[in-house]
């Protein structure tokens, strides 16, 4: 179950950052087009560049969960048996899950309440409330991402950070 929700997880983040990103530069290359070739401006580019890069950043966030990019103090685990490891793995997703179910659930907080007071973009006139749409998804993907984690670390055998890093060094080579 976890690989199948895996791969569409993976597909559906990897399809937003590439939409994300392509709007982000190609209104960027465009807005810069007219301001120095025809000396004008499209005044709504700044704020729809500026929601994309905020959609990749809370997108961005499940895909460095999935991947283990994000930044860590893995001094301690160094220093403990495999086992251990194991468990402070454990130990970090569940802190994560803590502060992603406080991200979903203050997320869509914001969402309806922002919804209820039909509040809009300065720019678009579009509802302000689905630019906060984004907060509340991904404090729901980053919780699928570490019950990922918590399953992985509880179904494979533990081994240390040095058997990680040569397993590692052993793909890139």
């Amino acid at each position: 179950m976890f690989d199948a929700l895996n791969k569409v997880l993976d597909f559906l983040e990897s399809v937003a950052m590439v939409v994300f990103m392509s709007i982000a530069t190609v209104l960027t290359t465009l807005q810069v087009v007219y301001r120095y070739g025809f000396n004008s401006s499209i005044f709504w580019v700044e704020e729809v560049v500026i929601y994309s890069i905020i959609c990749m950043s809370f997108v961005g966030a499940s895909m460095g969960v999935r991947h283990g990019v994000h930044i860590s103090v893995d001094v301690l685990n160094a220093f403990v048996p495999p086992a251990v490891n194991r468990w402070l793995h454990i130990t970090a997703a569940l802190l994560g899950i803590a502060f992603a179910g406080y991200l979903a659930y203050y997320g869509f907080q914001l969402y309806f309440n922002t919804l209820g007071r039909g509040q809009l973009t300065a720019a678009l006139r579009l509802p302000m409330a689905w630019f906060y749409l984004p907060i509340g998804i991904s404090g729901i993907l980053l919780i699928l991402r570490y019950l990922w984690v918590i399953h992985e670390a509880w179904t494979k055998p533990p081994v240390s950070l040095a058997e990680e890093l040569a397993a590692e060094k052993d793909k890139l080579v």
